[in-house]
């Protein structure tokens, strides 16, 4: 019965705006707007649908105003960086209140210029105009530095939310960057040891182990740049690691002491990906610190993919003996990028006893 084809499951992104959004101006795009609205909400009165209509300089009363009660709005607005931020709140404080009672004088003087208050169609003094509508304006002027307070605090938080996430990203970027740079040093030092031991004993095979170092050199080079590659370049470049390891053992033995066996749905290996030499340290890590002498099997490696988008892989190795702890900066290295990359999406675990040790790696890299 054919095995079932393997189709992965991508997860939903989180909505997000685009960035030419997120660049717009959103604050001070809502309060025109909000001024805007109470304009129109103000003509719309004036045309005689719920009072009688008026013959009046509306739209140039309209305007002054809007003027004025921005002032109010974005001179709380730049002294909240100024003052506030930086904690002179005496001097912050005393700037509103001067602030405010220019903005109530001017909107009397205005309201007065147009000759806006008018009782039984009769122009008002001066005088009424301060004792009607000081408390109003002073009431208007400080819901307008209430709201422009709440406005700059939300406008901030946000900014600097973003700013955060921006830094831990350029953080992650640059962490993961040093760990594959310190990944490429650690797997060419182990290489060169080997092809130096071949070359010691003058066998033949050392050309063929410098022309797989270098097949593995040009896959470190010009994929592990990429963020993700296919499975299936991660295998083949596990599989020249093998073939290059090969080389350390006798021909009659090589096929059977390393051992690397593959489970993958139909297509699998193309479709998805993981980031480049993941995989490697744990296989690096067996030859490291295992027994090359030990019969039949030196090395077992065990790579499955389920259904679900589960990942296993699995390294078994015997233990050489006298071996130093099977640990070392490629383990550190990557835990690390497990823990950076793979977040509660990932299981390391690693056992061993005086004959074996096994390495088991758990990963989901697609949605289930």
């Amino acid at each position: 019965m054919p095995a079932p084809s393997f189709v992965p499951r991508r997860p939903r992104p989180a909505f997000q705006l685009p960035s030419f959004l997120r660049r717009l101006p959103w604050s001070h795009m809502a309060w025109v707007g909000l001024l805007l609205y109470f304009d129109v909400q103000g003509w719309l009165l004036r045309q005689g649908v719920l009072i009688p209509p008026l013959k009046d300089n509306f739209w140039p009363l309209a305007i002054t105003t809007d003027i004025l009660d921005s002032g109010l709005f974005y001179l709380n607005w730049l002294l909240m960086p100024r003052l506030f931020a930086r904690r002179q709140l005496g001097l912050y404080l005393l700037v509103l209140v001067a602030g405010l009672a220019a903005f109530c004088g001017l909107r009397i003087g205005v309201s007065y210029y147009f000759d806006e208050v008018k009782v039984q169609g009769v122009s008002q003094p001066l005088a009424y105009y301060v004792q009607v509508l000081q408390s109003y304006y002073f009431l208007l002027g400080g819901l307008i530095l209430l709201l422009s307070f709440f406005v700059r605090l939300a406008g901030d938080y946000l900014q600097e939310r973003d700013n955060r996430q921006e830094l831990e990203k350029q953080h992650l970027r640059t962490e993961l960057e040093l760990l594959k740079t310190q990944l490429h040093p650690h797997f060419l030092f182990n290489t060169l040891n080997n092809i130096y031991s071949l070359t010691l004993n003058g066998s033949p095979q050392a050309p063929e182990a410098v022309l797989r170092l270098a097949e593995l050199m040009r896959y470190q080079l010009y994929d592990s740049a990429d963020d993700l590659v296919p499975l299936s370049r991660e295998i083949g470049h596990l599989q020249s690691f093998l073939t290059l390891q090969h080389l350390r053992l006798p021909t009659d033995d090589a096929d059977e002491a390393i051992q690397f066996t593959v489970l993958l749905p139909p297509g699998a290996e193309h479709v998805c990906r993981l980031p480049p030499m993941l995989l490697l340290p744990l296989v690096e890590n067996a030859f490291k610190h295992g027994d090359l002498t030990a019969r039949p099997h030196v090395v077992r490696l065990s790579l499955r993919l389920t259904e679900d988008g589960q990942l296993h892989f699995l390294v078994r190795n015997r233990v050489a003996p006298e071996a130093a702890d099977p640990g070392g900066v490629g383990l550190v290295n990557l835990r690390r990028r497990l823990a950076l990359l793979y977040p509660g999406r990932h299981t390391l675990a690693i056992t061993a006893n005086a004959e074996e040790y096994a390495a088991r790696l758990s990963l989901q890299i697609s949605g289930g």
